[in-house]
């Protein structure tokens, strides 16, 4: 499915109505002194609780710039990652510890910080509290970029519905996708217990094909309750099936959705920042 993404951004705290640019601040070099890089499309990424999953987010966020020619060679990013947090139980804690890895990545020069992990967003709230700078929700790309696509239900006078594939209550992505209109349908518990649960089980076995069966099934039940595409809410099922699967093309990957978002969020980061040099330049006219 080719969505555009429309992220939500600000410089202080995120704005919910642009993207917060402040021309002065996003590429003057005063105001990135002492930090690590001084590009004004550094994104800053805090690894997740999977390495592989971070890993694979980052090459989605190179080939998605390479496909919007922001850079052949991608974009500059920072990233922080730590294996202590796969170690850590204490909720309060982990709060802490990304906390200071978003700082560090605000201090390296980060114009915006993402964490491609599922997991992690449980504590979005409290981690990007006092950001200075935008940190972009995965549910949120995702959600905007369904309402972008104007998708038309299945069902005349029915709801537009999306379904929720996740190995846990849906979390944040019911509530982001309920805000922007959407009806959200959940896999029932007999998918659960007979479809999900059991697929991830065989993956641990090493049995991929009776995972992608599995997989395949809960997805198939999904899709008859009319729903016009399914989000893959978990890094954990996100990969059981082949890239060549057919039912992919019913589905959304949030890595790729938080991949666009950065790049369309990058690139709105370069444009302000050649707006900010003509400006300077304008003003040192005008006082010499």
């Amino acid at each position: 499915m080719n969505i555009t993404p429309v992220p939500e951004r600000g410089n202080k705290p995120a704005s919910k109505h642009n993207f917060g640019l402040n021309l002065a601040s996003m590429s003057s070099k005063n105001s990135m002194k002492g930090s690590l890089l001084y590009q004004p499309n550094l994104v800053g990424i805090i690894g997740g609780m999977s390495p592989n999953v971070t890993l694979d987010f980052i090459k989605k966020l190179i080939n998605t710039s390479n496909e919007c020619k922001q850079d052949e060679n991608g974009l500059p990013f920072v990233l922080c990652s730590d294996p202590i947090m796969n170690k850590v139980n204490d909720d309060t804690q982990i709060v802490e510890i990304l906390r200071r890895k978003r700082v560090f990545l605000e201090r390296s020069g980060a114009r915006c910080i993402v964490m491609p992990c599922h997991l992690l967003h449980s504590w979005y709230e409290e981690v990007s509290k006092g950001c200075s700078v935008p940190m972009l929700h995965m549910g949120e790309c995702v959600a905007n970029e369904l309402k972008e696509a104007k998708l038309k239900p299945l069902e005349a006078g029915s709801p537009l519905r999306i379904g929720v594939l996740a190995t846990d209550s849906g979390g944040f992505y019911q509530d982001k996708l309920q805000k922007e209109g959407f009806e959200v349908i959940l896999p029932d518990k007999a998918t659960m217990e007979h479809g999900i649960i059991p697929s991830l089980e065989a993956i641990s076995r090493k049995d991929i094909e009776g995972a992608q069966n599995l997989l395949r099934i809960a997805l198939q039940v999904l899709l008859v309750r009319a729903v016009n595409i399914i989000i893959l809410a978990s890094d954990d099922v996100r990969t059981i099936l082949p890239h060549d699967d057919p039912l992919l093309k019913k589905c959304v990957d949030p890595l790729d959705s938080l991949a666009r978002s950065t790049v369309k969020l990058a690139q709105s980061a370069i444009k302000c920042s050649q707006l900010s040099h003509l400006y300077v330049e304008d003003i040192e006219n005008l006082v010499h």
